[in-house]
């Protein structure tokens, strides 16, 4: 017999995603204010701009998650702000991340798609 699939399960966000692994990978890399904005634990622009992103990116979507923040969007000029990356360099890579399917355009900016989390984990540990 075959596993039960609902309409639900269809939708780019209607799929769960693993609450701690999430979690795990964003220990000791982020931390959250009282006010649930993003804080890098290390130096973001000491490691690759497409991690920085991601994890940034991650970091809203479990907020959003938990119900702390409205929105897991994020926006090329949030990053540059947030995360302090050079502005050619944030536009690359969101494009690459674009091109894997690792980034989704929204009306007003980027999401990881739930069925991509687990992807974007694996590709995180990679370095």
């Amino acid at each position: 017999m075959s596993e039960k699939i609902n309409l639900d399960d269809l939708y780019s966000d209607g799929s769960m995603f693993d609450k701690q692994a999430v979690l795990s990978e964003l220990k000791d890399k982020i931390v959250f204010s009282k006010e649930n904005e993003i804080h890098f634990m290390i130096d973001p622009t000491e490691i690759y701009a497409r991690n920085a992103i991601l994890l940034y990116a991650l970091g809203k979507k479990i907020l959003k998650r938990y119900d702390k923040i409205d929105s897991e969007i994020i926006t090329s000029s949030e990053i540059i702000d947030k995360i302090k990356l050079n502005k050619n360099t944030v536009y690359v890579t969101v494009k690459r991340l674009k091109d894997k399917k690792m980034l989704i355009p929204t009306d007003s900016g980027y999401e990881i798609p739930a069925f991509q989390v687990n992807n974007v984990l694996n590709l995180l540990k990679e370095e």
